[in-house]
């Protein structure tokens, strides 16, 4: 197995790390001419976990065949995502602290981003012409859906009563429930069997 030349990552964790810090001088900062009413302590975490999704969702999967391409197996991909997941950590505990989430919350939620990044890496690496339906099925299931959930709720317009069990943004906030670990077991899944599949190099 060839490990991934993680200093030639530098954009991808710069990216990561500045993405989360600069949201949440957004968030914190009042620079913004509307103020985010969603931006209290108590939603602080989640606000966290939500840009994690974000960006392991649609950003991270666009740097995925740059690294193929250098040699990396598409399992080592992996490394990438614990790196990931270890520079946001102290952004995550912080967030955690000021939103008073437990531990178990932390763990579940790092494991439930985890689980999506494995999914947009399994897309990147094996199908890699299937990406930007990828990219519009995550808009569609992220956001479409939630919204004609949330239009039932406030007009009474008629929608799927599971619609919005399949957002992976709903697992950010599921709790400790078992839908919750279930919707992530089922990312995870998915990811992990697609890298497993992806053994041959993303190709232009």
């Amino acid at each position: 197995m060839v490990f991934p030349p993680l200093h030639k990552s530098t954009g991808l964790y710069l990216s990561w790390v500045g993405g989360l810090c600069g949201a949440i001088v957004l968030m914190l900062g009042e620079v913004l001419p509307l103020r985010l009413t969603f931006a209290t302590p108590g939603h602080f975490f989640t606000s966290i976990v939500a840009l994690e999704i974000f960006f392991v969702l649609l950003v991270w999967p666009l740097f995925v065949p740059s690294i193929v391409r250098d040699g990396t197996a598409a399992p080592a991909l992996l490394l990438h995502v614990a790196a990931l997941l270890l520079f946001a950590l102290p952004l995550v505990l912080i967030a955690a602290n000021i939103a008073s989430v437990e531990g178990a919350g932390v763990i579940r939620s790092q494991v439930h981003v985890a689980a999506l990044a494995a999914l947009g890496a399994g897309m990147a690496a094996r199908l890699r012409p299937a990406l930007p339906w990828y990219l519009l099925t995550v808009f569609w299931v992220s956001a479409a859906l939630p919204f004609w959930e949330f239009l039932q709720n406030q007009l009474g317009l008629k929608a799927p009563t599971i619609s919005v069990y399949l957002s992976p943004f709903w697992g950010a906030a599921a709790g400790e429930g078992a839908p919750a670990w279930v919707q992530t077991g089922l990312f995870g899944v998915a990811g992990l069997a697609l890298l497993a599949l992806a053994r041959k190099p993303v190709t232009a």
